[in-house]
């Protein structure tokens, strides 16, 4: 950490606003402890601190399949204590089955906190580096991202075949002590905590089936996209997530069960509706994730 520290803070003294850390590594290295302390440390200082979570399938700052981002308001003891500021829908809990979005929405992430004037971003990645898939994937999100420092925390040598890589200045840190693996059924548990959570206030809503991208299977779950900042804003992001409850065709509408409220004055319309490959079923009143099976079917009344 004290390497960390030292690095962060000869980039400050040299002026170099807002400074973006990377933290490279794989599944269970303690990359999200180290983001939680690294943080606390420059909260402290004074500093603006933005957290970027990318982690789809261990999300903290925002639902599951989603990368989102948040600033901190005070010192926290664990990610999921930062506010959420900014979403953006990736719509799988892994980044191999969502590759462009995952690195679209990190990137949009971290430009809407330099929007905010953070002076410290800190992106908190996957742990899939292993293959060549996965080293094209992480070099593209680095690229897409241009972070000022690259926290790669390795366990041995894991990283070899990505860090020759990169550009940018690389600060390389064991394994934490304080790093707990979590087995797969443990990941899903957490994650259907989440959309219980994030779920929790919502209530069926209709929507027009051209907002739909295509058709997917019921229990699909979907991002609902639109612009929160008013008639000035320069793009839209997603404010929310849903489940497709019910496809009316004769009434071109699609029934999604949200807790986006698209019917008052503090949000815009819903622009667009992105299913992703993810199905959420209900067993004895929980949320379940199973993986979808859809194939994309446009709606015959889609705007081209």
């Amino acid at each position: 950490m004290r390497a960390v520290e030292e690095a962060v803070q000869d980039e400050l003294r040299q002026g170099k606003k807002p400074l973006t850390l990377f933290m490279l590594g794989g599944v269970d290295v303690g990359k999200t402890y180290t983001v939680t302390a690294i943080a606390n440390r420059f909260y402290e200082h004074g500093l603006t601190v933005a957290v970027v979570d990318a982690d789809v399938g261990q999300s903290d700052i925002g639902p599951p399949c989603c990368i989102g981002m948040g600033i901190l308001d005070r010192e926290i003891q664990k990610l999921s204590e930062v506010p959420l500021h900014s979403l953006y829908f990736v719509g799988n809990t892994s980044p191999e089955r969502g590759m462009q979005d995952c690195i679209t929405g990190a990137a949009a992430a971290v430009q809407e906190a330099k929007k905010c004037d953070a002076d410290l971003i800190l992106v908190d990645s996957t742990g899939w580096i292993e293959g060549e898939d996965a080293k094209r994937f992480k070099l593209l999100e680095i690229k897409g991202i241009d972070p000022s420092l690259v926290v790669a925390i390795e366990r041995e040598d894991e990283l070899k075949h990505i860090l020759p890589h990169l550009p940018q200045k690389v600060i390389r840190l064991r394994i934490s002590p304080e790093t707990r693996s979590r087995t797969r059924e443990e990941r899903r548990a957490l994650r259907e905590e989440g959309y219980k959570s994030y779920f929790r206030a919502a209530k069926e809503r209709s929507f027009d089936l051209s907002l739909l991208a295509w058709l997917p299977e019921r229990g699909t779950l979907l991002g609902l996209s639109g612009s929160i900042r008013g008639d000035n804003d320069d793009g839209e992001e997603t404010l929310g997530l849903g489940i497709l409850r019910e496809v009316d065709y004769e009434r071109g509408k699609a029934v999604v069960f949200t807790p986006v409220n698209a019917d008052t004055g503090d949000k815009a319309g819903i622009k667009g509706i992105k299913p992703g490959g993810v199905k959420l079923i209900t067993v004895n009143g929980e949320l379940k994730e199973v993986k979808s099976s859809w194939y994309p079917i446009k709606p015959s009344n889609h705007r081209d």
